[in-house]
Parts: structure tokens; C-alpha cells; sequence
């Protein structure tokens, strides 16, 4: 059987999961690379890796870097099956040896499994194990950047139990964490079912629904940094200089391990009507430049928000930009006294009476329900001040601020929302 080495490319993905499958490579293989690291190193410029090929079947690969004077041999692994793994693996090594010559390297540096085949050929071929060390690995958390790049753009670490603590809206919460986390959160098990993690998603909804909030959700469940882009803030760079301030920031946000990068009311970039954009048509299409490059890099992902979907430019949503564009709605009744209840155990010890809290705010946003919830608090602390009263917030108080603040929400708001979800929801 003929055995031909051959460049590897992305459409071979799917036969090189199989082989580390069926090598013994997943979730960790021997060299201890776990399938998202292989992966995103062999996505790297500088990484060469090369397939062993018999019948038109992947049988074998190599995946190397030379860094200085080393050639790093990151993964080498064979089928035992019809040819035998030293041929497959000479063959490799034959052809990814002279590159890493080529590139100046003076010595190749391997980890591979203390026994078998694959160890015993390089053996054989002058590879000696290193004497007087001992191989040490350390996970880095993607969250790791230099704090002082993290502060120049603008953003921060999310406490990583924001996504734990968001109650209520747990629809919106179940189609996010499905769609946009678990792909991000499990790439191993992600890419044995040929699941491609977004890149770049839209969510709409009226104001103060919490979009803003699942965005750093996002962040905080992810433990990436979360890093906020404000079409508003643009505007004041002055006309000439807002295109490229926003690729200037695009270039050092993918130069960063990992990042949400958040933006707020897109519409001021990308409305049907020009005149409705706050910067320049440049701006816009500097935007539409940067989309497909978070589809190039791992463990970035653009996250999108708006109030007025039905205003965005119908190319500006198309799949090609965006995976998924996602509703995120008022809160029903089951989500109200979620969200009525966590600020309750905060505020009193008293016993309110929820139900009817959840009936008389049936128009409100979370937004809606924390500032009626924080007046009802004032309302009692004024009390006590000047009334001498001890009680804390009653139901009576709580009744009396949800008076007193006007919903954010119309009963015509809330249709437009429905027609729009029919009409621009995918997921």
C-alpha cells in the first residue's frame, strides 16, 4: 500500500478528529494537547502539519513549530492498521524534518507516550530521551491577558457567577446558554459532532429586557473579557478618524487570547437609512470588514444588541455575518417573580406577596423591576428616619413603587416584538 504525505488543510478536520479518535488522542492526547489546542494550533500561520495518506484515508499526522532553534513535534500519531506505524511515521518525519531545518531549527523537542510504536521508531531515529529534567505542563486560563491591554480597550474580567445568578428571562437564558455558550464552553465535544461554535450573533429586544446583561453573562460564564464598543463614543472621534480608530481597536481586541466584544444599539451602525446612523458610511463599512475576521479566530466572539432589529440593514444580518440572531424578550409571569424575588430577599425580611407584585407589573422590564424594588427600599430607610418606624419594605411598599414607576413596555411594543421574532429570529 502506498503511503503519500501531503500538506494538511481545514476540510481535513473531520478525518483528523477520527484519527486522534482512533488513536487515542481525545479528549487528551500523549503530548498533552487536548482537542481545542491541537485544533487552534494548527489554525496558527506558523504551525506545519502534515497528513499521511493510503487509499485516499488520512492514516497518520504531524503537527510541528519551531520557536528560536527549536522544532517543537507537537503531535505525531499513526493507525495501526494496514501499513505499519514506523512507515507512516517515517514518511512524516521525512517530510516535516527538512522544514524545520529549513527554518533554522537545531534541535526537535517531542512528548510522546512512554511505550509503543510511535516511541520506539524515534528511537530507533536518534531521538534520546532528556536526561536531567523532567517535563512540567501548566494550564493558562483564556482569560489570562495583560491587565494593562485589557484597561486600554476598555474592559474587565466578569465575575464568573453573573450567569448563575441571572433569574427569571429563562428562555432567552436556555436559547443562549444552547446555541452560543456550550459550543464555546465544550469545543472538544463540539467538534466530534461537527457543531461550528458562533462567532458573531445579534440580540434584539425592547430597552432594559437585559441584553447588555447576557452579553457579560456570555463573558462571565465563558470567563473571557468582556469588552464593550459604543457606536456613540465613535462619533466623537470626528469624522476622519473613526474608521480607522475602530480597525485600531478590532487589530489589538484579536490580538488578545480571548474576548466578548459587546455592541450596543448596532443600529447606529448599520440602520437601512443612512441618516439614522450617529457615524460616517465609512465607519459602517469599516464594521462590516471586521465581522468575518472573528470567523477566523477562536475564542473571540462578537456579540451584537439592539433595540430595533426591523431598522438594521436586511445585509447587515444575513447567516454569512451573524450564526444567530436572538430574541430576548419582557419577562412573563414565571420570570417576574424570579426576578421580584431576588431583590425581595435582598431588600426585607417581611413576606410579601409576590403574586401580586407579579400581576401589577405585568408590563415591566427587569430594569422596571429593580428601580420599583430599590424605591420601595428607599421609601422604607425614609421611614425609619424620619417616622421612627422599623419595618422594613412591606407589600404595601412595593405595591406603592410599582405605582409610582411608568413600564418601560406597551402592550404595542411587545406585539412589534413578536412580529419581529417571527420575522428575524434564527436559532
Amino acid at each position: 500500500m502506498i503511503v503519500t504525505v501531503r500538506p494538511y488543510q481545514p476540510t481535513d478536520l473531520g478525518q483528523v478528529l477520527d484519527l486522534w479518535e482512533r488513536t487515542g488522542s481525545l479528549p487528551t492526547g500523549p503530548d498533552g494537547l487536548s482537542v481545542d489546542q491541537a485544533i487552534d494550533l494548527m489554525a496558527s500561520e506558523q504551525a506545519m502539519t502534515v497528513l499521511a495518506e493510503a487509499d485516499g484515508r488520512v492514516i497518520g499526522m504531524a503537527l510541528g513549530l519551531v520557536t528560536g532553534v527549536v522544532g517543537w513535534l507537537y503531535r505525531l500519531v499513526a493507525l495501526p492498521d494496514e501499513v505499519p506505524v514506523p512507515e507512516t511515521v517515517e514518511r512524516l518525519l521525512d517530510d516535516l524534518e527538512p522544514r524545520f531545518a529549513e527554518r533554522r531549527a537545531r534541535k526537535i523537542v517531542t512528548v510522546v507516550a512512554q511505550v509503543g510504536p510511535v516511541r520506539e521508531y524515534l528511537d530507533g531515529r536518534g531521538y534520546r530521551a532528556a536526561q536531567g529534567g523532567v517535563y512540567l505542563e501548566r494550564d493558562l486560563a483564556l482569560a489570562v491577558v495583560a491587565s494593562s491591554m485589557l484597561a486600554e480597550l476598555g474592559g474587565r474580567m466578569i465575575d464568573p457567577g453573573l450567569w448563575t445568578e441571572l433569574k427569571g428571562m429563562d428562555q432567552a437564558k436556555e436559547i443562549i446558554e444552547r446555541r452560543v455558550i456550550l459550543p464555546l464552553a465544550q469545543p472538544e465535544l463540539a467538534a466530534r459532532h461537527a457543531v461550528a461554535a458562533p462567532r458573531a450573533v445579534v440580540l434584539f429586544g425592547p430597552p432594559g429586557t437585559g441584553k447588555t446583561t447576557f452579553a457579560k453573562g456570555i463573558a462571565s460564564r465563558l470567563e473571557w473579557p468582556s469588552i464593550e464598543i459604543q457606536p456613540g463614543e465613535l462619533a466623537g472621534e470626528g469624522p476622519e478618524r473613526q474608521a480607522k480608530f475602530l480597525a485600531t481597536t478590532f487589530d489589538r481586541i484579536l490580538e488578545l487570547p480571548s474576548a466578548v466584544v459587546f455592541v450596543d444599539e448596532v443600529e447606529d451602525l448599520a440602520s437601512i437609512r443612512g441618516e439614522d446612523r450617529k457615524v460616517t458610511p465609512s465607519v459602517a463599512n469599516e464594521f462590516l470588514k471586521q465581522i468575518p475576521r472573528f470567523r477566523d479566530v477562536p475564542h473571540h466572539l462578537l456579540v451584537c444588541a439592539t433595540n430595533w432589529i426591523g431598522r438594521l440593514d436586511s445585509a447587515f444580518l444575513r447567516p454569512g455575518r451573524f450564526d444567530y440572531v436572538l430574541p430576548v424578550g419582557p419577562p412573563d409571569a414565571e420570570a417576574r417573580r424570579a426576578i421580584w424575588q431576588r431583590y425581595i430577599d435582598e431588600i426585607t425580611d417581611q413576606a410579601p406577596d409576590v403574586g401580586a407584585l407579579v400581576d401589577a407589573s405585568e408590563l415591566f422590564t427587569p430594569a422596571d423591576i429593580e428601580f420599583a424594588a430599590r424605591k420601595a427600599a428607599q421609601r422604607a430607610f425614609e421611614r425609619e428616619i424620619f417616622d421612627g418606624a422599623t419595618t422594613r419594605a412591606t407589600t404595601e411598599d412595593f405595591l406603592w413603587a410599582i405605582e409610582r414607576t411608568r413600564p418601560t413596555l406597551t402592550r404595542e411594543i411587545v406585539e412589534t416584538l413578536h412580529e419581529d421574532t417571527l420575522r428575524f429570529a434564527r436559532y
